[in-house]
């Protein structure tokens, strides 16, 4: 299975699958007696998802990775695909899929090498993780440091730390709440660009300030 959000299970007559990271339901008027249907539509970043069905009659299991391409069961053993019209889709699920929670983003500050100093021009990803916050009804903000290479993985775990706890506090200062904000330090281990020890990779040395 393919994912990057929680898994949602169900089991329907005729058919039991297991949804990842898309939004797959069954419409509010069912399409007939001993019919199931799954829909993926596309994320607003462009992300579709998989859902794998499997007949429990001992049919052939399919895997419906595409936008709006409908799956539906009519017996215990045989699944079909067809295309559905997205305007269809947003009509019968347009209120379910507006109450789903945003997806997660992403900013990224950077540092001067060997220290807690941000680069200038962190400024202005902080602003867009406060204008990010305030769209959420209950944010939640993760804080993760990272080093480039250069050094030990002590020193270096030690300093990503640091770097975590700057922007944190850079964060708190904004007005976060502090209970909203959880701080990690992950040193040399997830690099954005593999390089040497003896190269001081701009892209490594970063924060990465993750918003639910």
């Amino acid at each position: 299975m393919i994912g990057r959000r929680r898994a949602v299970r169900w089991s329907i007559p005729g058919v039991a699958f297991a949804l990842l990271c898309a939004c797959a339901q069954e419409p509010h008027h069912s399409p007939g007696p001993n019919v199931s249907l799954v829909v993926l539509p596309k994320a607003p970043d462009g992300h579709v998802g998989a859902v794998m069905m499997h007949p429990t009659g001992g049919g052939k299991s399919v895997l419906i990775d595409k936008a709006y391409v409908q799956a539906s069961m009519r017996d215990s053993k045989t699944v079909q695909t067809a295309p559905v019209d997205p305007k269809q889709v947003s009509e019968s699920f347009g209120r379910t899929l507006d109450a789903l929670p945003a997806l997660p983003t992403t900013h990224l500050v950077y540092f001067v090498e060997g220290t807690e100093e941000l680069k200038p021009e962190a400024k202005r990803a902080i602003e867009r993780v406060f204008a990010e916050i305030q769209t959420r009804p209950a944010p939640e903000i993760s804080v993760v440091g990272h080093t480039d290479f250069v050094g030990t993985d002590q020193y270096n775990d030690t300093l990503s730390l640091q770097r975590a706890f700057r922007v944190r506090e850079l964060l708190i200062k904004r007005g976060i709440p502090a209970k909203m904000i959880q701080a990690a330090g992950r040193g040399k281990r997830e690099p954005v660009v593999k390089s040497s020890e003896a190269v001081a990779e701009l892209r490594n040395r970063r924060v990465e300030i993750i918003v639910r």
